[in-house]
């Protein structure tokens, strides 16, 4: 699903954490979104996501579908959070199972289909056999892959991550850096990913947009955007003044 975000702007009580900002983004990408704390980026995923609503003008689109006023759960995004939030008194397939329980009962499908839903994305994160298991049983790496997988419960037309590495340690990141990378090129769903870690961007994402003040300062590959920073601050931001 491709993703087009045409003069989006956003304010909270006067301050402008997007203005103007404009990308698109095509179908089975993996894009980072990169800037310093305070940059727009989070709100921008937020706005993606139909967690936050741009200001008046701005619009989002999926595909050919305007979404700019439908809500998260009309969207099909599947969103995955920081700290995992997951339910630490579930085990990890009810964890998994929720993003079907919670459906109105005309919609809910049959338990025999939750079960087979759910082994299936346990099989796809890798974590087949740990149905079981409380969250707390867990590393966080495999509590990561759990949300991962509950995102994905939904089949959404989007996967959105909010700086989903940011709760683990550097060895454990950089593992699940790896991890998500292959996991993407096997299910091609386009996903876009909130970072301040450069080196998480430009290793994982195939595109990534440098944002600051609200502003997109440069969309490229990692090779476009190191060889031709577009301006000072991007020079600036990844250290590649001589």
């Amino acid at each position: 699903m491709s993703i087009t975000i045409s003069n989006v702007s956003k304010s909270f009580s006067r301050y402008p954490a997007l203005n103007g900002v404009g990308v698109e983004i095509q179908t089975g990408e993996l894009i980072a979104l990169l800037g310093p704390s305070g940059s727009g980026k989070t709100t921008l995923l937020r706005v993606i996501a139909g967690l936050e609503f741009p200001d008046n003008g701005g619009t989002v689109s999926f595909g050919d579908r305007d979404v700019t006023g439908l809500s998260a759960y009309k969207r099909r995004a599947g969103f995955v959070f920081q700290h995992y939030a997951l339910f630490a008194h579930m085990s990890v397939f009810e964890n998994i199972a929720f993003a079907f329980r919670v459906l109105p009962r005309r919609k809910r499908p049959p338990e025999s289909a939750i079960r087979d839903r759910v082994a299936t994305l346990l099989d796809a994160v890798q974590l087949t056999g740990y149905e079981k298991r409380l969250p707390t049983q867990l590393s966080g790496g495999q509590r990561q892959r759990v949300a991962f997988a509950r995102a994905l419960a939904i089949e959404p037309e989007v996967l959105l991550l909010d700086e989903p590495f940011g709760a683990l340690d550097a060895r454990v990141r950089k593992d699940l850096r790896r991890w998500l990378k292959e996991f993407h090129h096997r299910i091609r769903l386009t996903t876009i990913f909130v970072t301040h870690d450069q080196d998480e961007a430009f290793e994982v994402a195939d595109r990534v947009v440098i944002i600051d003040k609200g502003v997109i300062q440069q969309s490229g590959t990692p090779n476009e955007v190191r060889k031709n920073p577009a301006n000072d601050f991007v020079r600036d931001f990844l250290d590649l003044r001589q």
